[in-house]
């Protein structure tokens, strides 16, 4: 599990520094637990783990559900400075902090998050 731990740190910090606007990518277990992660900003990515998974499992799945009868595809936070698009994908939550709120970029980052998506797929296979 280490190895794949550098790996995907590894991926993710590629991922924060050739994406724009992107401040930080987390990726943590269902249960909110950290796996990897690249940051900009100075906070605990634990914390910032547990949130995450906290947030897609309440916030999309549960609300999801009860509301519309189906599960969510993603869960997006949107606040005055920048938005964190939460998605879920098999075993594994991942969270993308946005700097900036400009509304355009949340398809091209839902777009690229779907790329980051794709390589750990490949990397963790």
């Amino acid at each position: 599990m280490e190895k794949t731990s550098e790996t995907l740190n590894k991926i993710a910090q590629d991922f924060i520094t050739t994406t724009v606007n992107i401040g930080g990518v987390y990726i943590a277990s269902l249960d909110g637990l950290l796996i990897a992660h690249a940051s900009k900003i100075s906070t605990d990515p634990d914390r910032v783990a547990a949130m995450v998974a906290s947030l897609s499992a309440v916030g999309g799945d549960r609300v999801s559900k009860e509301l519309l009868s189906e599960e969510t595809t993603h869960v997006i936070v949107q606040s005055r400075t920048g938005y964190i698009i939460i998605k879920r994908h098999g075993d594994l939550v991942f969270g993308v902090l946005v700097q900036g709120n400009d509304d355009s970029t949340i398809g091209l980052t839902m777009l690229e998050l779907e790329r980051l998506i794709g390589i750990i797929s490949k990397q963790t296979k």
